[in-house]
């Protein structure tokens, strides 16, 4: 075996173990990394993550739960249905929970508390928008951030293309970035051409300089919105190219 393949292997082993014990730390890793070793484990962990976590037809396997859990979760998806939600979202996370062998009472939890979420993210993005985009809102919701501030989001992209800006923003404001400072960043970014690749450069900035504290994490998204909006930065920094945005994980 290639050195470089054996180095992806290996960056690729320990991605996948701490995704399992730690979703922060795994983001932190992926988001801070430069290196194509780094870049190439990431992308193998996230397909086994599609394979094993998250089914993207949304398709309910109550096998995997007990059936106490199962059942509940029937109702509740069948209820978020009635109200015209995605279950996908929902039934993905569930999967998650079993796959990281949570309680049943805590994937429950979890779960309600997605379909609330996202009922709030529909009124806040319009029918019109995609599953994707319900569900990045709806995280974003969990973590702590306003409907207004989603309101403001999705009048800066056309219907459909929001996702990136949603992630990013709550990737930011857990790093330690208070909301209306990450709302403002993110809008003001995402109004510009080009603005997937600059929200990505946004987010591997802050992942960088909140490891030394949420002030440093403002100082370099500040200095890198006002590089960005000046035409100091370039939208392709090798930072962040080739790269989809690291979704934040659940609560």
């Amino acid at each position: 075996m290639r050195p470089r393949a054996r180095t992806t292997l290996w960056l690729s082993l320990q991605l996948l173990s701490t995704t399992i014990a730690s979703p922060v730390a795994a983001a932190t890793l992926i988001a801070t990394s430069r290196t194509d070793s780094v870049q190439s484990a990431a992308a193998l962990v996230a397909s086994i993550d599609t394979v094993f976590f998250r089914d993207p037809q949304g398709q309910f396997d109550a096998a995997r739960f007990d059936t106490l859990t199962a059942n509940a979760l029937r109702l509740l998806l069948d209820d978020a249905a009635a109200k015209g939600l995605p279950t996908a979202p929902l039934i993905n996370r569930a999967l998650e929970g079993a796959a990281r062998r949570v309680g049943g009472q805590r994937i429950l939890l979890v779960v309600r508390a997605h379909a609330a979420a996202l009922a709030e993210a529909k009124d806040a993005l319009g029918d019109g928008s995609t599953v994707a985009e319900l569900d990045a809102g709806a995280t974003a919701l969990r973590a702590g951030i306003d409907a207004r501030t989603l309101m403001v989001l999705r009048n800066t992209r056309p219907a459909g293309t929001a996702v990136t800006a949603l992630v990013v923003l709550t990737d930011v404001v857990r790093r330690g970035v208070p909301t209306a400072t990450a709302r403002e960043a993110v809008s003001t970014i995402a109004r510009m051409p080009k603005s997937d690749d600059a929200l990505l450069g946004l987010q591997s900035t802050v992942a960088k300089n909140s490891q030394r504290g949420p002030g440093m994490a403002v100082d370099a998204l500040n200095r890198y919105v006002r590089g960005t909006v000046s035409g100091a930065v370039s939208p392709s920094t090798p930072a962040t190219s080739d790269r989809k945005p690291v979704r934040p994980p659940d609560s």
